[in-house]
């Protein structure tokens, strides 16, 4: 909720073109409000954190601090954006096996899971290049739409050889990759977020 909140706060001017009926430029929620719930967000995932391991308690003042810095990142490096979130993104995965004391199992997940949010936010850009462009320094724009594509296509395949790598090639697998496949084709952001929940779907009932 940190991230989303204070991205929408930061993206507002941006949102207003591209996005005008989002909360924050349509009115519905002031910046302040906003910004109050981004508080409220941080301190309780810390704290959280903190009752399930003090050492995760560290680990989300990191991720707190790197979410806030996110779009000034992203305006001047662009694609090292991009990577941050899709690892930050990838995260719960780290969080859930750590706080059972398997943080290796975590960051197989969390391996496997972020080139798909990698390749998701590549394609965003490429929606959001009218609102970014004169602010921000993303592939699209920087690189052209041409390239971006390839980039998202080839961490969709990424994902696609990791998750096949996991679950195998029994028929559960299938779902996920098929997803993975037609939002790479389509371009298509929220075909991405269905694929992703389908494999934490696949991956937890698949589980002995």
């Amino acid at each position: 909720m940190v991230a989303n909140a204070f991205n929408d706060y930061d993206d507002r001017e941006i949102d207003a073109i591209i996005h005008p009926t989002r909360p924050l430029p349509s009115g519905a929620v002031t910046p302040r409000a906003a910004l109050r719930a981004v508080g409220v967000a941080a301190l309780g995932g810390v704290g959280l954190s903190v009752l399930a391991r003090p050492i995760l308690g560290v680990v989300s003042i990191v991720v707190v601090g790197l979410m806030l810095l996110y779009s000034r990142i992203k305006s001047q490096w662009g694609v090292i954006g991009n990577g941050m979130v899709a690892v930050l993104g990838s995260m719960p995965f780290l969080y859930g096996a750590w706080a059972v004391g398997k943080p290796t199992a975590g960051m197989v997940l969390l391996g496997v899971a972020a080139p798909l949010h990698f390749a998701r936010e590549i394609q965003k850009d490429i929606d959001d290049m009218d609102g970014d462009r004169g602010r921000r320094r993303t592939l699209p724009l920087v690189a052209g739409v041409t390239v971006s594509i390839v980039v998202a296509v080839a961490a969709t395949a990424v994902f696609i050889g990791a998750w096949i790598a996991l679950m195998g090639t029994r028929w559960i697998t299938w779902p996920a990759v098929l997803l993975a496949m037609a939002a790479a084709y389509w371009g298509m952001p929220a075909i991405y977020k269905i694929a992703m929940a389908v494999a934490m779907i696949t991956y937890y009932v698949s589980r002995p």
